[in-house]
């Protein structure tokens, strides 16, 4: 499921702005502008009949493109702060608690997903039913 929250918040970040999304580690070639995906908690619970709730927290990353004017790039990550909260929107998955803030020039959008997941167990199958047909009276 985890994979699938990635693919997800990789899409929908795609759809916001065009530049690589990064998960959990920066890689040797990193290029600017960029997101990077960390998942900071996560907080499992279970419920009924195997069911399982699980909250997991987000902090999206963006760094901006590399600029001498240390001014112009709170202003990118202002930008692109404000199009994350307008336009962010997963598909499959709801997300809440938005919150973000600037730190050491990078931007910090850190939400929460909820979803649920259902354990399913593969039913016996029926068996083979015989019946006499003959019946005398």
């Amino acid at each position: 499921m985890i994979t699938e929250l990635y693919k997800e918040m990789a899409a929908a970040l795609k759809a916001v702005k065009d530049c690589p999304v990064y998960k959990e580690d920066i890689p040797q070639n990193f290029r600017q502008p960029s997101f990077l995906v960390e998942i900071y908690d996560q907080n499992p619970s279970r419920g009924i009949n195997g069911r399982m709730k699980n909250t997991v927290s987000f902090d999206i990353l963006y760094f901006p493109e590399s600029r001498k004017d240390e001014e112009t790039e709170c202003w990118e990550c202002w930008e692109v702060g404000e199009a994350l909260n307008r336009g962010f929107q997963p598909e499959h998955f709801k997300i809440k608690n938005r919150n973000m803030k600037i730190t050491d020039k990078v931007l910090h959008f850190q939400f929460d997903v909820d979803y649920r997941e259902v354990k399913s167990e593969p039913m016996p199958l029926m068996q083979e039913l015989v019946q006499n047909t003959r019946m005398e009276e």
